[in-house]
């Protein structure tokens, strides 16, 4: 089982990150996984994340619940979902909304989390 951390950031304010954190911690196996952090997006900038600590195994919990967040009155709002295995230099981002498909999503992340 291979352990990564993912970021993930909202184009919204910061209430909305703390919201999203706080709907991520309603999960027993996220709950002491999920804190906020300044992480940064280009050389030139940072934005504030999301950062939960996950494996292949609560990967499924995260994407379910991320979704979620997503699809309770959100409209449109997306979110950028930044992955990165734990002792690699390789990067997963994926852009998804209320509209993407979960499990596609979710596909994805176990896939890039399992690579040797």
């Amino acid at each position: 089982m291979t352990a990564g951390i993912a970021a993930i950031t909202v184009a919204g304010s910061d209430d909305e990150l703390h919201q999203l954190a706080s709907w991520l911690r309603s999960e027993d196996e996220l709950r002491d996984r999920v804190r906020l952090a300044e992480r940064p997006v280009s050389d030139d900038a940072a934005r504030d994340a999301v950062v939960v600590l996950v494996s292949s195994r609560s990967a499924g919990t995260l994407c379910r619940s991320l979704f979620g967040w997503l699809r309770k009155g959100r409209g449109d709002e997306r979110v950028l979902l930044k992955l990165k295995r734990s002792g690699a230099v390789e990067e997963l981002d994926v852009d998804c909304g209320s509209s993407s498909d979960v499990d596609a999503v979710l596909a994805s992340v176990r896939g890039f989390l399992d690579q040797d």
